[in-house]
């Protein structure tokens, strides 16, 4: 081979070859010495990890898991890893691992728990909470709207929608949009939708059969042909027979207490409507003072479970322009009446105790808020209501002792709240809306979020969305046209 000369002169620089070769031989050198040196470490930190996890079970030790008794059709899983058979004890390394579980129509669950060393650990599947059944509730015909939900006093719920009439009606004159719909009255529980086609055939009416089969009957006619000092008759049909009453005012609704306790009776006033508790039991007028008298007219009454007390909300409608004399009407309405004309009714409430002993009462409530469906924030025990009213600032949760009426302020209420429920231990729970539409439940007042209730997805803008919740069973309101039939079961609310 050529050899390279010993140096190498360029110009008036002279690069000394042989001094250039000896320095990279040395670094070459030195290179390996540290790869070699660098891939030993690697190699003995790699048997040392090896090692090291070969002997961690051993360091750890192991203890022994014994699960409890579960479902056959659950799912279980111990960090990821399904059980193969249930009831064999499981060996794992000591120290924290995951309890997971689900089964069909459950909520899936999960828990953390510890193994000690050379100990046997017995666990518990814990509890699997029922996934709530959602079913939207059809309308009556495809031009109806929602417009009132309640309790049933005969269990259930009673709906109420309305359709627009068949005439046309000038815009902005005459009767409103509601009173020139077509009514209709419906009963929605676990075994369906059921139309009350008898209580629409008349214009004031109640029908109550109890879970014994007893059938109690209300309803208001008017006199025919008219007589000086009387307006009309009410007719109450109970198990103990048929009396019949003359009023000298029309009245204008009737409504049944739980068992067939006392008949509320609304009755036409000057000011609004005054409102009468008969026992049905009794023979007697009704010429009697009233209880209280309302503004407005009575829009919905929500009945205590056991007949004790009833809320009566009440709404007084805007004024309706008044039609101008024939041959003078617009070809289109004044300004008046399509921009100043209220959006929602204004509401009241007022809460009806019916005592053991001595004679009915009556409290006026805070107002409640506007909520689709004329839903309203209010849950029942067997001695307290606890009523959500609207204070201009926020919504404000009370508590009144139905015994006699007292009343104390518990606290304020979130603004995205569609409904509200006390539980047996008298804690509540609430049905809170989300920004994305969604529904879940939570605890109040620690707003611990419980579950979401699936399938259901309100549409943003519009009415706030409203609800009633009793025992099993919830109602949503989404909107006019959006309703749902919630069942939860008491074991998915911890």
């Amino acid at each position: 081979l050529m050899r390279l000369p010993a140096q190498l002169d360029i110009g008036p620089y002279t690069i000394h070859l042989d001094v250039l070769t000896a320095r990279v031989l040395r670094q070459r050198q030195r290179i390996r010495r540290w790869s070699v040196v660098a891939l030993s470490l690697t190699v003995s930190m790699l048997m040392l990890g090896a090692l090291a996890w070969g002997l961690v079970p051993w360091l750890h030790g192991t203890g022994a898991v014994a699960l409890e008794p579960y479902p056959a059709d659950a799912v279980v899983t111990i960090d990821g890893q399904p059980l193969e058979a249930e009831g064999s004890l499981l060996t794992l390394r000591s120290g924290v691992h995951t309890l997971a579980a689900q089964r069909p129509n459950t909520f899936p669950v999960s828990v953390d728990f510890t193994v000690t060393r050379e100990q046997t650990v017995t666990l518990t599947l814990p509890p699997l909470r029922p996934i709530p059944s959602v079913q939207p509730v059809t309308l009556p015909s495809p031009a109806a709207t929602w417009q009132q939900i309640a309790a049933d006093a005969s269990g259930g719920w009673r709906l109420s929608a309305r359709a627009p009439a068949s005439t046309s009606v000038q815009p902005g004159w005459g009767p409103s949009a509601a009173a020139a719909g077509i009514r209709s009255l419906l009963h929605l529980d676990a075994g369906g939708l059921t139309r009350l086609s008898v209580l629409e055939t008349y214009p004031v009416a109640d029908e109550l059969i109890t879970t014994a089969g007893e059938r109690y009957w209300a309803t208001w006619e008017t006199r025919q042909p008219a007589t000086p000092g009387i307006a009309g008759f009410l007719t109450i049909t109970t198990p103990g027979g048929t009396q019949v009453i003359s009023t000298t005012q029309p009245v204008r609704g009737l409504w049944w207490a739980p068992n067939g306790r006392a008949l509320l009776v609304a009755r036409a006033d000057e000011q609004g409507q005054a409102l009468w508790l008969l026992d049905p039991r009794a023979r007697r007028t009704i010429d009697e003072s009233a209880l209280i008298t309302i503004p407005g007219a009575v829009q919905s009454v929500h009945w205590q479970p056991d007949g004790l007390a009833a809320v009566v909300i009440s709404a007084t409608e805007p004024p309706t322009p008044t039609r101008p004399p024939t041959g003078t009407l617009p070809a289109t309405p004044t300004i008046a009446a399509t921009e100043h004309a209220p959006t929602f009714p204004t509401r009241s409430a007022v809460l009806l105790r019916l005592p053991s002993t001595g004679r009915a009462e009556a409290t006026r409530l805070r107002a409640p808020p506007n909520m689709a469906g004329g839903a309203v924030l209010l849950a029942w025990s067997h001695t307290d209501l606890w009523w959500g009213a609207d204070t201009g600032l926020g919504l404000a949760l009370d508590r009144i002792t139905l015994a006699d009426g007292a009343s104390t302020r518990l606290g304020a209420l979130p603004a995205e709240i569609v409904a509200l429920t006390a539980l047996p231990d008298a804690t509540l729970r609430m049905v809170l809306a989300q920004p994305d539409g969604s529904l879940t439940i939570a605890r109040w007042p620690e707003y611990e979020t419980l579950f979401t209730i699936p399938t259901i997805q309100l549409a943003a803008g519009g009415l706030r969305p409203g609800g009633l919740w009793a025992g099993r069973d919830l109602l949503v309101v989404g909107g006019s046209t959006a309703l749902w039939y919630v069942q939860i079961e008491p074991e998915a609310l911890p």
